[in-house]
């Protein structure tokens, strides 16, 4: 975990959402082995395989690039935390199998909104105990809001455009919890589906073990004992090694059925290593492996590889300063990018060209929006415009380890030298390049790029644009980095926020989108990657949902009975 400010209130908390992105594609190292290697013959690395589930059949095990940090879900803000806490936690609603538009129940039973969605009520299941055996009711409900937001840490920014103060909350009865925005919210109900921040805990149990009034977080970040309500609890945790789940027995939802009694998550951050290891048949899942990697494990016929879209956007932050000040200097980058170069011969088709700053998925996603293509000698047309000198100097500053980015940036290098730009590439460690993301240092003192990644908390482009853009996002504040401010595009995201009409909300995010990839352009958008999950093929109830990114419905999931 990132050493910031855990207490900060902003649109995101700027320590976690490193974490969510940044621990994302550590996978992504150098030193894959070709596909020619064997490692050993496949016949025993089935016999080995088929012996291990025959003796653990209901044990899941996954390997993971970057270990999670954070247990409390009320400020767990990367997805290698989010990943095993949708063991112990629910929320009230979800995302229904892979889709991102449609909601089921999970600890409310049914939900309905007023004439104009601006309050929306919850009727809570009944027969739901958290892992002490406490029964869940309304009003453990509204505690645990209440406890996420006076907190205020990471996920929490993203609920306050709903609620801003917890008094809006209510439980009129024991079974009843009521949201009251004040004002039509029609997105609440999207929200609410996210794995960032609104699942129910056992606030009882985080106050027993409080220190200096942290509402338990401390204590919360490391345990789950008797929090949670879900199908599995937490009986282990060692970071940066292991964390171990094993099956409530008494969850309302039941054992029915083929369910996994244990999953075991193994920290492995090398990139080999993790490969070998489910060839071998030692781990049953791994995701984020590089092309060379997926394109070796494909032709083994004891593994699938799931190919998927997701709500992710590749760019690279152009800063608004110095040589990159003018609207026309980082049109000029953008004209200037290897776009097909990158994607083909990078990425190897493991992704498709970006649309803007919005993936095709998401909600307010526009096709319209202007799209780039390398042209040379446009970019060199408006670097004189703009009074860009041939032999300018400029850096880009990206966390090392992340050797096909590190391919694409030298690709755009040779692209810049042509048209007399100089590109210098500075790769640091993760502490340095959160320094740099998220510090305090003037626009004229960073880089003049910086290689990042983004998808948002739920189903909105509102969401996934305003932490990237805002001007009260810049630097420590959100993930602005390249401290954009563009006055029209702040006028359309402040008349969006609370926006009922959907025609009216879509063309102020269509109005944004075009601004941010024609006009006036903050970054370069290069990629919509896809996301890669590799299992065992006696691996049942995988879905892969391109919002809820690198996370497991594993109460959903089995093993394939031998035969």
């Amino acid at each position: 975990m990132c050493q910031f400010d855990r207490m900060r209130t902003d649109q995101r908390g700027a320590n976690a959402r490193l974490n969510r992105r940044s621990l994302l594609r550590a996978a992504a190292v150098a030193g894959v082995v070709p596909a020619t290697t064997t490692l050993g013959g496949l016949a025993s690395v089935s016999t080995a395989s088929a012996l291990r589930a025959q003796a653990e059949p209901t044990t899941l095990t996954i390997a993971m690039n970057g270990s999670p940090s954070d247990l409390d879900p009320h400020s767990a803000y990367d997805y290698r935390s989010a990943m095993p806490l949708r063991g112990p936690y629910e929320g009230l609603i979800a995302l229904e199998g892979s889709a991102t538009d449609k909601y089921v129940p999970v600890l409310a039973e049914s939900w309905e909104a007023n004439d104009d969605k601006s309050v929306w009520t919850f009727t809570i299941r009944s027969g739901v105990t958290f892992h002490d055996g406490t029964p869940l009711d309304a009003e453990a409900v509204r505690a645990s809001f209440e406890r996420f937001l006076t907190m205020g840490l990471g996920p929490a920014g993203a609920m306050r455009r709903f609620i801003q103060d917890p008094g809006q909350i209510t439980a009129p009865d024991g079974s009843t919890v009521v949201f009251d925005c004040g004002e039509p919210q029609p997105l609440l109900e999207a929200y609410l589906t996210s794995q960032y921040g609104p699942l129910i805990l056992n606030v009882a149990v985080a106050k027993q073990n409080e220190a200096d009034g942290d509402f338990g977080h401390a204590w919360v970040q490391l345990n789950e004992e008797g929090l949670g309500t879900g199908p599995y609890r937490v009986v282990e945790f060692e970071p940066e090694q292991q964390l171990v789940l094993e099956r409530y027995d008494d969850y309302w939802g039941g054992w029915e059925g083929n369910h996994f009694d244990r999953v075991i998550f193994r920290v492995i951050s090398e990139n080999e290593t993790r490969r070998q290891l489910i060839e071998q048949g030692e781990v049953d899942i791994v995701d984020n492996l590089t092309p060379e990697a997926n394109e070796a494990l494909a032709a083994n016929p004891d593994l699938v590889i799931d190919r998927s879209y997701s709500a992710e956007v590749d760019y690279l932050i152009l800063t608004v300063a110095g040589a990159l000040a003018t609207p026309e200097a980082r049109q000029a980058m953008c004209w200037a990018f290897p776009y097909d170069e990158v994607i083909e011969g990078v990425f190897k088709g493991y992704g498709k060209r970006a649309i803007g700053g919005v993936a095709e998925l998401v909600a307010g996603f526009d096709p319209e929006t202007f799209q780039y293509t390398t042209d040379l000698d446009k970019a060199r047309e408006l670097l004189a415009a703009a009074d860009v000198a041939e032999g300018t100097e400029l850096v880009v500053t990206m966390e090392t380890g992340y050797e096909d980015v590190k391919a694409a940036v030298q690709l755009f290098q040779e692209n810049l030298a042509q048209i007399g730009i100089n590109l210098s590439i500075q790769e640091v460690d993760l502490s340095t390049f959160t320094g740099i993301m998220f510090g305090e240092m003037e626009a004229e003192e960073r880089p003049n790029m910086m290689a990042w990644f983004w998808w948002p908390d739920y189903n909105d482009a509102y969401n996934h644009l305003y932490a990237q853009i805002g001007c009260d996002q810049i630097g420590p504040a959100g993930t602005n980095g390249g401290y954009y401010c563009n006055e029209r595009v702040q006028e359309l995201f402040d008349s969006a926020r609370d926006e009922p009409d959907p025609a009216k909300y879509q063309a102020a995010l269509s109005e944004i989108q075009q601004i941010i990839s024609r006009d006036d352009p903050p970054a370069i958008y290069y990629m919509q990657r896809q996301w890669t999950t590799v299992l065992r093929n006696d691996i049942e109830g995988f879905v892969f949902n391109p919002i809820n990114i690198g996370t497991f419905n594993f109460y959903a999931m089995s093993r394939k009975a031998s035969t």
